[in-house]
């Protein structure tokens, strides 16, 4: 099925703020972005709904639409509770992952590196947050993985905003292989050793972040 004029212009604005031509805070201005991408106003007012709904971006009565600004402290501190959380849950999931879940973790961890290598934005975050989600849901707690779902919706935002996806020709990216030896734990039912490798791969993810990006010496809002 053929993306819709609101996809196209969603998925352009997205990836505009993730390579960070809009900056961070800035205001979406229907209008100007309307005209940018030669679509109508209507199209691009669905499509910043959508951003303001994943929470890529925030409105305000006063204000308007404008791309979310959060600060390090705040992405700090989000980082820091997902990482016990799913500590947390991947020490539980160790004695309820069977064979057939295995399998379908290690597919996604193959579609992880494929995307990646494809550089495509939308699918490579959608597929890692699947590799994390299987993980907590089998964890067999229903409260936990409410709240890792949360989190891994509001990581993603930061990780779009600040993670140099786009900003380098090649990235060594780790993930896969920090993701492998999560699984590698769990196969061996030792929920102890899973749990400190899922602490510490996102521990990983957030010295990923580019600090440098918060605030770089040009920074502006339009």
């Amino acid at each position: 099925m053929a993306d819709s004029l609101e996809d196209l212009a969603y998925n352009k604005i997205k990836v505009a703020i993730s390579k960070g031509y809009i900056k961070k805070g800035s205001k979406l201005k229907e209008v100007s972005l309307a005209k940018s991408l030669a679509m109508s106003r209507a199209t691009v007012k669905g499509a910043v709904k959508r951003l303001v709904f994943e929470g890529l971006a925030e409105f305000s009565p006063n204000k308007g639409t404008s791309v979310v600004n959060p600060t390090l402290e705040e992405i700090k501190a989000t980082f820091q509770v997902r990482a016990q959380l799913e500590k947390m849950a991947a020490t539980l999931a160790a004695e309820n992952l069977g064979l057939k879940d295995y399998k379908e973790i290690h597919k996604l961890i193959q579609k992880e590196k494929d995307v990646f290598k494809a550089r495509e934005l939308d699918q490579y975050y959608e597929i890692n947050n699947a590799i994390h989600l299987k993980i907590a849901q089998k964890s067999g707690n229903r409260i936990l993985v409410h709240y890792v779902k949360e989190l891994l919706q509001k990581t993603t935002i930061f990780l779009i905003l600040f993670d140099p996806f786009y900003q380098l020709i090649e990235v060594n990216n780790t993930s896969p292989a920090e993701h492998e030896r999560i699984v590698q734990w769990l196969e061996e039912k030792n929920g102890d050793q899973a749990g400190l490798a899922m602490e510490q791969h996102l521990e990983s993810a957030m010295s990923g972040i580019d600090v440098k990006r918060l605030f770089p010496d040009d920074y502006l809002t339009v």
